[in-house]
C-alpha cells in the first residue's frame, strides 16, 4: 500500500472513531417529517433555522471561507437548543434569543475552524470576525453567550464533518481511475448534497455523517450511470476499497433510506455536462474547490412555510 493511500486510511480511521463517539442532538421542535405529505412544509423553529443557514451560506461565500464551516455552525447550533431547550415560541423573545445563538454558533466556528496560515487569510478571519461581532446592537451579549456555549458543549467543538467524509470518500473512488470529468462530478455533486442536507437537522440526527456522504455520493453515480452507460460496470464498484476497510461499516438498508431522503432534499442533481469544461481545465481537488454552481444551495429546492 503507498504512503498517501495509508496515511488516507488512517485519517479515516481517525475520522470513524471520532464519529462513533458523537450523538448529533436536535431540539424536538426541529424534526421533519420527510416522508409525509408536508414533507415541504414546516413552522417557525424549522422556517428559522432556515433562514440561518441561508445567511450562514451568504456570511462564508461572501468571506470565501470553505463552506465546511456552515456545517460546524449548525452543529453547534442545533446542540446548543437541544442542551438549553431554547424557547421556540413565535414572539420577540424567542426570535431574539435565537438570533443570539444563530450569530454566536457562526462566530466560534469560524474562529475556530476558518483558519489558515496565510496573512491575508487572517485578515480576512478577523474582518469576518469583527463583522459578526460589531454588527450586532449588544457585542456582549455575543461573547457572554460564546462562553455559555462551549460550556453547554463541553468544549467539543471539533466535530466531524459532512465535507471531511465527502473529501475522504473521494479519494477512494474508483472514478479516478475512469476519467476527470467522472471524478470532478462525484466530488462536486456529493458535496452539494450535503451542504443541502445541512438544512435538515432531522438527517443529520438520523444519519452518521459517513452515512450521509456516502449515500449523497451513490446518488451522484447513479445520475452518472443513467446518462452515461458505459462507465456504470465500473461505477458498481464502487469504493470497493473502502468497504474492504475493516474500519468502514456500510449498512446498505441504512445508505439506500439516506440515498432516498436526499433525493427529496434535492430532487435533482446538476448535469453532468457543466462538469467537463471545469473538470477539462484541471480543477484541483481540494477543500477549497471552487464552489463555480451555486450562490446559495437553496437554487435546488424551493420550500413551502406555514
Amino acid at each position: 500500500m503507498q504512503s498517501s493511500t495509508r496515511a488516507a486510511m488512517e485519517e479515516l480511521d481517525c475520522l470513524l472513531v471520532k464519529e462513533q463517539s458523537a450523538q448529533y442532538q436536535i431540539s424536538p421542535t426541529l424534526l421533519w417529517n420527510l416522508n409525509g405529505k408536508d414533507s415541504k412544509k414546516f413552522s417557525s423553529p424549522l422556517r428559522w433555522r432556515h433562514a440561518i443557514c441561508d445567511w450562514y451560506y451568504d456570511f462564508v461565500d461572501h468571506f470565501h471561507f470553505d463552506r465546511e464551516v456552515v456545517g460546524v455552525a449548525a452543529n453547534y447550533f442545533d446542540r446548543y437548543t437541544s442542551i438549553n431547550a431554547v424557547s421556540l415560541d413565535d414572539n420577540e423573545n424567542a426570535l431574539s434569543t435565537y438570533h443570539t445563538v444563530a450569530v454566536t454558533a457562526l462566530f466560534l466556528a469560524i474562529k475556530l475552524h476558518a483558519t489558515s496560515c496565510e496573512l491575508q487569510d487572517q485578515e480576512l478571519r478577523n474582518r469576518a470576525l469583527s463583522k459578526i461581532l460589531h454588527g450586532t446592537p449588544q457585542p456582549k451579549l455575543i461573547l457572554d453567550m460564546e462562553m455559555n456555549m462551549l460550556k453547554a458543549l463541553e468544549w467539543s467543538v471539533n466535530p466531524t464533518t459532512l465535507h471531511q467524509f465527502t473529501f475522504m470518500f473521494h479519494k477512494f473512488h474508483p472514478s479516478r481511475e475512469i476519467c476527470a470529468a467522472y471524478e470532478f462530478y462525484i466530488y462536486e455533486a456529493t458535496r452539494y448534497q450535503v451542504e443541502l442536507a445541512i438544512y435538515v437537522p432531522q438527517l443529520l440526527a438520523e444519519f452518521k455523517p459517513s452515512i450521509i456522504a456516502f449515500a449523497a455520493m451513490k446518488n451522484a453515480e447513479e445520475k452518472i450511470a443513467a446518462g452515461n452507460p458505459v462507465p456504470t460496470t465500473n461505477m458498481k464498484l464502487s469504493c470497493k476499497a473502502l468497504k474492504s476497510h475493516s474500519g468502514v461499516v456500510v449498512d446498505s438498508t441504512v445508505v439506500t433510506r439516506c440515498q432516498i431522503l436526499l433525493k427529496i432534499v434535492c430532487p435533482e442533481l446538476p448535469d453532468l455536462e457543466r462538469f467537463h469544461e471545469a473538470a477539462t481545465h484541471g480543477a484541483s481537488f481540494d477543500m477549497q474547490v471552487d464552489r463555480h454552481l451555486m450562490n446559495s444551495p437553496t437554487i435546488v429546492v424551493t420550500f413551502d412555510v406555514i
